[in-house]
């Protein structure tokens, strides 16, 4: 089936692609092109003309989703894999590229979210009510961002403070298995030097979902325990503007998460453990542009994350679980841009932070580190017909780590855009780079069995693709890439000779894949409009290196990285004459996940899922008020499945969402 899918995509890819082009007529001017400028890359480009493939999810995608939360969002992004540990309460870390949930870059407007302590960031912690737009940049980046940048960025930003007087926005959602969310806004616009917002958000449920357990005879249906959880987050923005060419930028979030973790599904009573995470994220900003040319930015940041695990089963025990891991990270950075006339731009900046740990399962862990780095864009030929612009990208970058033996790491990365013919909007893209990870806290100082002496794991990454746009059907954009990822001294934990696990250095791995997309917007009545998207990916992380003769991992898919996935969504908007009516909707997802290993020898999997979401919703206007309500049902085919081995998903569900915006 999902060859016979790949096989259509690539004729709609290149054989109506080549029709098209065929039908132009030399016409330039008949295409139009989505030229809204991404930042993941730190220069300021376009999707079409970047060195890699970078996808732009917007407030409006963002809107018509089910879900609420950042995973939501990320899981129907074009070669993300989201592995989820359980429904609304579950761990949700990120696989871009076939790469580890370690090794791709989080960012929140400009503020690393990656944790310390292990590297990673848990994708759940985060709702969508504040969030703008999110840029997905794939490729290795750490001459642009440092460590962890092996598969890729997700730049996170947030809504702007808007310049009405005063606004304010009010949703609630009530959903299967006790599911209650509440969600405020409210921002205001003193005069134009200062503007401020304020945002809370509360979701709780019991999540007592059902689902289905094979108890050896045939498939029943359970209800999951011990999941229940219960979150908040609290957002204070504003914007202050000193003078015409001076802005200032300072904001506060705190989350919390609390919840229960039933652990996997064998059959027994689930565990009655419990995990609370506590997040503050807090910045300063300063913008200063000199001239049309030159900008300065300079920013100060504070993070501040408590983790805390415990398993009440256990107190009674000589070894019970209560731990508890507290970070502190000081960050500042500075960058200067240059923009100049003929078509060439440079950022250039450094970064300092210190980063401490104090946990009960780890000895004290302290980090300094700094780096240095620049970045530009060079076109030539810009006023070209037949081959117009060539757009080279370089940068280069070094960071410093006090707490590693090899302390000194130099990446550099180049990339390329060319597009071939000046009539026609098609580019080629191209960019190969060196890319690290440095060992996290975990790894270094865990109790009796942290390793010092660890290296940072690193990899040459390359990818080519493709970016096209049309106008077959309406708006019309076709996608294609391909990546390699070739990853040495890769940390993993092994067991020793006296059988206790340790991280080292030992594994090789080659990532390697492709991802084609098509997306589509067109009319097909005055005002009835169809949105349609198609992705297909096909990827492998093979371990390349043997832990001893005959190790039967050599040659095999690291586990929980499916080698394939589809996803499509297709959406229908109209906007009707009505004076109240502004807006009805109707949104379908599809998602096809291809089957997971388990274990490092390929001999045990998790099957293949498939997935339908539906959605509809309806806005309406009353004198200055917008009113939505919107209606949502998940996995509407009852679908029996798991993303990790023994933590079920659940059965179908619903959700109904008001809200209301002044």
């Amino acid at each position: 089936m999902l060859f016979k899918l790949l096989q259509i995509l690539f004729f709609i890819l290149f054989g109506g692609g080549i029709l098209l082009a065929q039908g132009m007529n030399g016409s330039k001017d008949s295409i139009a092109t989505n030229e809204i400028l991404v930042t993941a890359n730190r220069i300021h480009m376009s999707v079409k003309y970047s060195p890699n493939k970078i996808q732009l999810l917007n407030e409006d995608f963002i809107a018509k989703l089910n879900g609420s939360r950042l995973s939501d969002a990320l899981s129907f992004s074009d070669a993300v894999f989201i592995k989820d540990y359980g429904s609304n309460s579950g761990l949700k870390t990120i696989s871009l590229n076939s790469t580890q949930s370690e090794q791709t870059v989080v960012l929140l407007d400009g503020v690393k979210l990656n944790n310390n302590q292990h590297s990673q960031f848990d994708f759940s912690l985060l709702p969508l009510d504040d969030i703008s737009r999110i840029e997905v940049s794939k490729g290795g980046s750490s001459a642009l961002y440092g460590s962890e940048a092996i598969g890729g960025v997700i730049n996170i930003i947030t809504k702007e403070n808007n310049n009405k007087r005063f606004s304010a926005e009010l949703k609630t959602e009530l959903g299967s298995f006790g599911l209650k969310k509440f969600y405020i806004k409210g921002s205001q616009n003193i005069n134009k030097w200062f503007k401020y917002k304020l945002s809370f958000t509360n979701e709780a449920a019991p999540n007592e979902y059902d689902y289905y357990f094979f108890d050896g005879f045939s498939d029943v249906v359970k209800q999951r325990k011990n999941a229940d959880y219960k979150t908040s987050s609290l957002n204070l923005d504003f914007d202050l503007k000193p003078d015409l060419k001076s802005s200032i930028n300072v904001f506060t979030i705190y989350n919390f998460f609390e919840r229960g973790l039933p652990g996997a599904e064998l059959g027994s009573t689930s565990s009655p453990a419990r995990r609370i995470d506590r997040d503050v994220i807090s910045s300063a900003s300063y913008s200063r542009i000199f001239n049309s040319f030159l900008n300065l930015k300079s920013n100060i940041s504070y993070k501040y994350s408590l983790m805390s695990y415990y398993d009440t089963s256990t107190f009674n025990l000589s070894a019970k679980l209560n731990s508890f891991y507290k970070l502190n990270s000081y960050i500042h950075s500075s960058s200067l841009s240059y923009a100049g006339e003929k078509g060439y731009e440079i950022n250039t900046g450094y970064e300092i932070s210190h980063n401490q740990i104090r946990s009960n399962e780890t000895e004290e862990g302290k980090l300094f580190q700094a780096a240095l780095f620049a970045a530009g864009k060079f076109e030539f030929n810009k006023d070209g017909w037949f081959f117009a612009p060539i757009t080279l990208y370089p940068s280069v970058r070094y960071d410093y780590y006090s707490n590693i033996s090899q302390k000194n790491v130099i990446t550099g990365k180049l990339g390329l855009n060319v597009q071939p013919f000046g009539w026609m909007n098609l580019t080629l893209k191209s960019s190969i780079g060196n890319n690290f990870r440095a060992p996290n806290f975990n790894e270094l100082y865990w109790l009796t069995l942290g390793n010092k002496n660890l290296l940072p794991e690193r990899s040459i990454s390359f990818d080519a693709g493709l970016y096209y746009s049309f106008d077959l059907l309406g708006n019309d954009e076709v996608e294609f890439s391909y990546f390699y990822i070739d990853t040495k001294d890769r940390i993993i934990w092994k067991p020793g000779k006296d059988n206790l696990w340790r991280p080292i250095n030992i594994d090789r791995v080659k990532s390697e894949g492709i991802d084609a997309s098509l997306k589509s917007t067109f009319d097909i009545l005055e005002r009835t409009s169809i949105s349609a998207s198609v992705n297909y990916n096909y990827g492998t992380a093979i371990k390349k290196n043997s832990d001893f003769p005959g190790d039967p991992a050599y040659n095999k898919q690291l586990i929980y990285i499916p080698q394939e996935f589809f996803k499509s969504s297709l959406g229908f908007s109209y906007l009707p004459k009505s004076k109240i009516v502004k807006l009805v909707t109707l949104q379908g997802f599809y998602t096809f996940t291809g089957k997971r290993y388990t274990d490092f020898n390929n001999s045990r999997f998790v099957p293949f899922y498939e997935l339908i979401d539906v959605n509809a919703g309806i806005i309406m206007a009353f004198f200055k008020t917008d009113v939505s309500l919107k209606f949502a049902v998940n996995n509407i085919v009852n679908e029996k499945y798991e993303v990790i081995a023994g933590y079920p998903m659940p059965l179908r569900n619903y959700k109904i969402q008001i809200g209301i915006k002044y």
